[in-house]
């Protein structure tokens, strides 16, 4: 076994892509911790903190299996590599904040019912309630309130003691009734 921490860097990048490269990989985070911690310091006005060592770790990490001595010290590659990913980072966020600034300054409409809005529909509805208590028979009026409540055939049957075809009847006779009453149904 390699006793990683003697290697140099080059050396030690060398290493992460072979099976023993767990503790490689540990190695070289251990040496670069720092570096990304102060990067991440240096762009953290623009970005999250704790983004921007993610980002920087996950750059090392991307940069070793890259580099090629021709590049220089690996060092120098890293930084250069851990740097460009936290100012992409950096611009990301800018963007995405601009965004939401743009949003924030656009006026959006409420959509929220007044409250004369409110009462004239609560008064529609008791309207419309009290209408089909006279159009339908209770069977098909607990089978039109469970359809509309969302509840499937099967449990609409079950909760009326009925079967789920007798429901399905209810239901398309009621509709047709109050068709009748209310057209745009």
């Amino acid at each position: 076994m390699a006793d990683y921490s003697q290697m140099t860097d080059e050396q030690l990048v060398g290493c992460v892509p072979s099976a023993e490269s767990g503790e490689a990989v540990a190695e070289l985070v251990s040496r670069y911790t720092g570096l990304v911690l102060a990067l991440a310091g240096k762009y953290s006005g623009s970005a999250d903190y704790e983004e921007l060592v993610s980002d920087g770790l996950d750059a090392l990490l991307a940069a070793a299996p890259k580099y090629s001595p021709d590049r220089g010290a690996f060092r120098s590659f890293a930084s250069v590599c851990i740097s460009n990913r936290m100012k992409n980072t950096v611009q990301c966020a800018t963007r995405r904040n601009e965004r939401f600034s743009e949003l924030a300054d656009e006026d959006i409409p409420d959509s929220a019912p007044t409250p004369e809005e409110l009462v004239i529909i609560q008064e529609s509805a008791a309207e419309i309630t009290g209408r089909m208590k006279t159009l339908l028979t209770p069977m098909e009026l607990g089978c039109i309130e469970g359809v509309i409540l969302g509840m499937p055939y099967s449990e609409i049957a079950e909760r009326l003691s009925i079967s789920a075809k007798s429901v399905d009847n209810a239901v398309t006779r009621a509709r047709a009734k109050l068709k009748l009453v209310f057209p745009e149904l």
